[in-house]
């Protein structure tokens, strides 16, 4: 069977390969997109403490990194100064800056004087 001239294969073949393409998609969910890293700006008085996330190094203050959102445990430390740990949570298209304040055990610390 030919219509105007085309016969009936070559316009019904495109046709059921598309059809053929789209039925598995319908009714199936849409594909879940992966959650995009979140940028996270690290810093510390004073400058150079080690910084783990999730208990893994990833570098030294002052430091700009990528994070996926969710909850992660932060650790700085440096020589002669106490550990400084927070949970932080990271949202998802909210850039985020940290500023840890490290303090000197107090047997580092210079004893006031009297006036």
């Amino acid at each position: 069977m030919e219509v105007k001239g085309t016969p009936m294969r070559k316009t019904v073949l495109p046709v059921l390969l598309l059809l053929a393409l789209t039925v598995p998609l319908i009714g199936q969910q849409p594909a879940i997109t992966p959650k995009s890293n979140v940028s996270i700006l690290i810093d510390s008085r004073p400058d150079f403490a080690e910084i783990r996330i999730d208990g893994r190094f990833i570098g030294t203050t002052p430091l700009n990194y990528r994070l996926t959102p969710g909850v992660h445990q932060l650790e700085l430390t440096r020589a002669r100064y106490g550990a400084w740990v927070r949970e932080l949570t990271v949202t998802e298209g909210l850039p985020t800056r940290v500023t840890a304040l490290l303090e000197a055990p107090a047997s580092e610390k210079p004893c006031p004087t009297a006036p």
